[in-house]
């Protein structure tokens, strides 16, 4: 262990105290020791597993974090340069810059100031995705879940091993994540008045997701505007309804717009659908010419030739994106590993999902709606683009959390269920009927 590594440590200390903090300050009475003691668990595997893959067993992260190894290595370099006068920092001038260069700089910044350490660099994304698991009990209480769901969501979100993975890496997922989260959350609560505080948190996040990953903030800030045109109070007259259709119809090409353009500007003036077709195309034929453990460690054998078939395989690439990999077929020990969490994703999350959706379409349709539209964009583009790669379980860990607040609603039904269950079988005891008989027939007997 080296002096820098101390200060990563500090850090994370700091950083966990900040969320405990939060969750008491945030959460409603009745739950807020549960929710903190979750927010503590869920920051502490996170902190574990930073502190092993780099203090205890270091070779395990040249096995699993190539991009977090990759961006650190250049950070300590850029770092040392800054030290000694050979290079100094710049801030991104443009869009397509900060895709890059931000979370560089940084990166960068803090090896200058604390050493070098990858559990530096760790403990902000850790801290600030760790406060994911807040948003998703005030989102699901928000929108009407009872106390019993919002616990079950959080867990979900506190402990699924996939989403404590990618928050302890150097990438821009964890904090795309934590701004996606409390976007939905502050967008919610704007659009039912709330004060300017959540107006403030909503620009935020929308501001650092977008110069973080430019076209997660562009999609997440359409997404709202799909939400917003088709949740607005509007008058159930003819032309509300009019006005409804047309702006929702009107957001279609500034998806395209933006989209494009931010794309253009990152990837070059080629870029376009058919670009991203090929896109997908290559991660699929890179792992195949690399064989088993190389290239694509999820590839899923699904090609299309048109932007035209891609569309209508949209569905299953959706199913994709969110399912891969598929728990069946042997393959890589990195592929393998994943296969008891997608096991539980396909026995006990999806049943509960599905229920889940049912019952917010039945108790608050409104909310189910914003929520499912906010996120539509980024699902959309990623099922396009990345569904067969190894990126799919990375790119999902950003909304994953928020789409896990309906697999809680959906467990405190099956509790509900299984409670009304016990008691009918109790009513319907031999003992029951006998004691129901009795009380009968000593009410008639004092009524003669």
């Amino acid at each position: 262990m080296h002096v820098t590594d101390l200060w990563g440590i500090a850090l994370l200390a700091a950083g966990g105290l900040f969320a405990w903090w939060l969750a008491n300050r945030m959460v409603e009475r009745p739950d807020r020791v549960f929710v903190a003691r979750m927010v503590a668990l869920s920051f502490g595997l996170r902190a574990g597993w930073s502190i092993f893959q780099h203090i205890i067993y270091p070779p395990i992260w040249a096995l699993v974090a190539a991009d977090a190894r990759a961006r650190y290595g250049i950070a300590v370099r850029e770092a040392a340069l800054w030290k000694q006068g050979l290079a100094s920092p710049a801030l991104p001038e443009t869009l397509s810059q900060a895709h890059e260069q931000l979370i560089r700089l940084q990166v960068t910044s803090m090896m200058y100031v604390f050493g070098p350490s990858p559990i530096v660099a760790e403990a902000l994304p850790i801290t600030l995705n760790v406060t994911v698991v807040i948003a998703v009990y005030l989102i699901c209480r928000h929108i009407g879940g009872t106390r019993h769901s919002a616990r079950a969501a959080v867990v979900l979100a506190a402990l699924l091993p996939s989403l404590i993975f990618w928050s302890t890496q150097i990438v821009k997922d964890p904090i795309t994540g934590t701004c996606i989260a409390w976007a939905v959350l502050a967008m919610m609560k704007v659009s039912q008045r709330a004060h300017g505080g959540w107006l403030l948190l909503l620009i935020a996040a929308n501001f650092i997701a977008t110069v973080y990953r430019p076209y997660v903030g562009i999609l997440l800030m359409v997404g709202q505007g799909l939400a917003w045109s088709a949740t607005v109070k509007l008058p159930p007259t003819a032309a509300g309804k009019i006005t409804r259709v047309a702006i929702f119809t009107l957001m279609a090409p500034v998806v395209l717009h933006f989209g494009v353009q931010e794309m253009q500007a990152t990837y070059g003036e080629n870029v376009d659908l058919e670009w991203a077709i090929e896109q997908y195309n290559v991660f699929h034929e890179s792992a195949v010419q690399q064989g088993p453990g190389r290239g694509s460690e999820y590839a899923i054998p699904l090609t299309a030739n048109s932007p035209a078939e891609a569309i209508v395989q949209l569905p299953l690439r959706i199913l994709l994106l969110l399912l891969s990999p598929i728990p069946l077929f042997p393959g890589s020990i990195a592929r393998m590993a994943t296969y008891p969490e997608m096991w539980f994703i396909y026995l006990f999350v999806v049943p509960r999902f599905s229920t889940g959706i049912r019952e917010a379409w039945q108790k608050n349709r409104a909310a189910l709606v914003a929520i499912l539209l906010v996120l539509s964009p980024l699902v959309v583009s990623y099922a396009l683009k990345t569904a067969v790669s190894g990126e799919a379980i990375r790119m999902r860990s950003q909304f994953m959390a928020v789409l896990l607040i309906f697999a809680g609603i959906g467990h405190a039904v099956y509790a509900r269920r299984k409670k009304e269950r016990k008691s009918a079988k109790r009513i319907n005891t031999p003992a029951a009927r006998y004691a129901r008989a009795t009380s009968e027939a000593e009410r008639d007997q004092a009524g003669t």
